[in-house]
C-alpha cells in the first residue's frame, strides 16, 4: 500500500483565493517512510493571506522573501517530479491513499494548486480514500476504544497519546498525524 502522509499551511480558508504557503508530507510505501517532503511557496499574485494565518503559523509577509519560498510553478514541477517517483499516473491500481487531519482541507487546496499550474488531474495521483483520524475518531469512541476529550484537535489527541507536537508548521504537523495514525489503528488490533 502507499500512503501519502500530507498536510498545508495556507494564508486563509478558500481553497480558491487563499495561498498555499507550505506544502509537507511523508510517503509511505509497504509500510516503510521513503521519503519525506517540505515546501514552502510564495502566494500567487492576488493570493489571500490573512494576518491571523499568518500569526497562527509564527510567520509575517516578510518570510515570504527567504530563500526558501519558492513560486507555485517551481514547487508544482518538484511535486509531481517526486509523485511521478512512485506512482504512474496512468495505471488506475496505482494510487497513494491521502492521509492527514481533516486531510479534506488539504485536499481541497492541492486541486487548486494543481489548477492553477493548468493541470486537473490530481487523482491520476491520489485515490479517494482517505485516511483521516478527524473522521474515524468519532467512531472509535464510540465503540468505546478512545476516550471523549475536551475536543477533537490534533493537538488534544497529540498529548493523549503523548505524541510530540509543535503545531502549525505543517512538516511536523504531518508527522505527528502520521503517528497518531499509527497508534490509532494499534486500537484495532
Amino acid at each position: 500500500m502507499k500512503i501519502l502522509f500530507i498536510d498545508t499551511e495556507t494564508g486563509g480558508l478558500d481553497s480558491k483565493r487563499s495561498a498555499l504557503i507550505q506544502l509537507s508530507g511523508v510517503i509511505r510505501v509497504d509500510k516503510k517512510d521513503v521519503e519525506t517532503f517540505n515546501y514552502f511557496i510564495k502566494p500567487f499574485k492576488g493570493a489571500e493571506v490573512s494576518e491571523e494565518a499568518l500569526a497562527v503559523q509564527k510567520r509575517t509577509k516578510e518570510d515570504f522573501n527567504d530563500s526558501k519560498f519558492q513560486s507555485e510553478e517551481e514547487v508544482y514541477r518538484d511535486f509531481i517530479k517526486l509523485l511521478d517517483k512512485y506512482i504512474d499516473k496512468y495505471d488506475r491500481n496505482d494510487k497513494f491513499v491521502v492521509a492527514g487531519y481533516n486531510v479534506s482541507f488539504d485536499v481541497r487546496f492541492l486541486q487548486e494548486f494543481f489548477k492553477r499550474n493548468n493541470d486537473n488531474y490530481l487523482y491520476s495521483y491520489l485515490s479517494k480514500m482517505e485516511l483521516d483520524p478527524f473522521r474515524y475518531i468519532p467512531f472509535l469512541q464510540l465503540c468505546g476504544k478512545l476516550p471523549i476529550l475536551p475536543n477533537n484537535k490534533l493537538e488534544t489527541w497529540c498529548s493523549h497519546f503523548g505524541i510530540e507536537l509543535d503545531a502549525h508548521d505543517s512538516l511536523n504537523d504531518i508527522i505527528a498525524t502520521k503517528d497518531l495514525i499509527l497508534q490509532t489503528t494499534k486500537l484495532l488490533k
